[in-house]
């Protein structure tokens, strides 16, 4: 596979030709002279990609309008050319696209780098696929008509607007074994394609929820679009300087649903970007008691990892009792949360140096579609989430008390405009716990 981040260099179009007999039931004697397919498919050019051109064994499934559902034409690459493979789901069915000579329409193109095995039923008048592909897709449409038996022409193939890939690299990769969740990507893929050759795209799946990871190259491949807050359909929006975010990526092990989470700031995540993310075996979660979720042990930069900055102390990934970072947790009063089972709150000193410039940033941002704070330092991090998944603040008991009252406790607030330390509600009132190790 080529670098990342390079564009991508056209591929060559390349010929298929490859004909069609009708025949009569009763005889192998064709009664029309076979439909002949002369088409070329060119890879997109000026985008950047994980996957950078043609390879044997891509697919490309071909609707065409005046061609009743289910019926296509498939055709594949085998290297150097392309070649008819498929009409209607059976190799070489006799009769059945049922073109005719002077026939005309237009023909849909439509590539899954995932899906080459694919296949087509009938949903009504629509097209659609044995299975949803929550991937990104290439496409081109073409005018047709059938001129002395044949069907000529190129697809100038495109991936849609606003779709985005990320790459892990894990030489044991299998399709969907890890999944990868972000706020600022949808998974999105073909939903249908309709009688007109019109794309519909899928609809069931929200901005953080996980797209499924599928082996590519030595590694694993996904890709979704952008949300509306982050998308740059618009020319002008495209040609604009973007705004550099911090992002929070959650990746999924299906079977056991195990995590480890990335954090990315300063970056720009524009339509069409192709993002390397740390391999499977460097960044990850380790389990470290009973009701405590996490201790983080790596993350994404290379260098200084968290533990190794002690004047910030080791802190817990989790709130208590909470399996991920975005889990609120249950409140507790100051006794009990200074009572529970082998844990330590953090003081109201190592409160204060989170805050302080120098040691650690900022910013506030929505993990798996809850809002909270991103304590970054060392080139490191924890979540701590507000209140709600929509609250813009958050409370958190400290373990010291107030100095001149004692029926008050410090207390650490977050909220969208900063990180706070200060007087906490009476010892009485319920905030969050987060942990720390001694």
């Amino acid at each position: 596979m080529k670098k990342m981040w390079i564009l991508i260099v056209m591929a060559a179009a390349v010929i298929t030709s490859c004909g069609q007999e009708i025949l009569d039931s009763g005889s192998d004697v064709p009664e029309t002279a076979p439909i002949v397919f002369n088409l070329t498919a060119n890879h997109p050019n000026a985008t950047k990609a994980v996957k950078t051109g043609w390879e044997a064994g891509d697919a490309i499934f071909v609707f065409f309008t005046g061609v009743e559902a289910p019926k296509h034409l498939k055709i594949i690459y085998n290297g150097s050319a392309w070649t008819c493979a498929e009409y209607n789901g059976a190799t070489q069915t006799p009769g059945a696209l049922g073109l005719t000579d002077g026939k005309e329409g237009t023909m849909r193109a439509v590539y899954l780098p995932f899906g080459s095995s694919a296949t087509i039923s009938a949903d009504g008048t629509s097209f659609t696929f044995s299975k949803t592909y929550y991937a990104y897709y290439l496409t081109a449409t073409l005018d047709y008509t059938v001129t002395n038996g044949k069907v000529s022409g190129t697809f100038q193939m495109e991936i849609p607007d606003d779709y985005v890939q990320f790459f892990v690299d894990d030489a044991d990769a299998q399709d969907e074994a890890y999944q990868l969740g972000c706020d600022a990507v949808i998974p999105t893929g073909v939903a249908s394609i309709s009688a007109n050759g019109t794309i519909t795209e899928t609809s069931d799946k929200t901005a953080a929820d996980d797209m499924p990871g599928y082996a590519y190259s030595g590694g694993y491949l996904f890709s979704g679009k952008l949300n509306a807050q982050y998308s740059s359909t618009r020319k002008e929006e495209r040609e604009a300087p973007v705004e550099a975010h911090a992002y929070y990526f959650a990746k999924t092990k299906t079977s056991d649903n195990t995590r480890a989470d990335y954090f990315v700031s300063g970056k720009t995540l524009t339509e069409h970007s192709a993002i390397k993310l740390p391999a499977n075996g460097d960044a990850k979660w380790q389990a470290v008691g009973p009701g405590v979720c996490y201790e983080l042990l790596h993350i994404i930069d290379a260098g200084t990892s968290w533990e190794s900055s002690t004047s910030l102390g080791k802190w817990y990934t989790c709130n208590y009792g909470c399996s991920v970072p975005e889990q609120h947790g249950t409140p507790y009063t100051f006794d009990d949360a200074n009572s529970l089972p082998g844990v330590t709150l953090p003081t109201q000193d190592q409160f204060e140096k989170l805050n302080t410039t120098g040691y650690a940033e900022w910013v506030w941002l929505p993990v798996h579609g809850h809002s909270g704070m991103v304590v970054k330092a060392s080139n490191a991090f924890l979540f701590l989430p507000a209140q709600d998944a929509s609250s813009e603040d958050g409370r958190y008991w400290s373990s010291t008390l107030h100095q001149q009252s004692p029926e008050y406790a410090m207390g650490f607030f977050i909220n969208n405009i900063g990180l706070h330390v200060g007087q906490a509600p009476n010892v009485g009132e319920q905030l969050s716990v987060r942990p720390i190790q001694n």
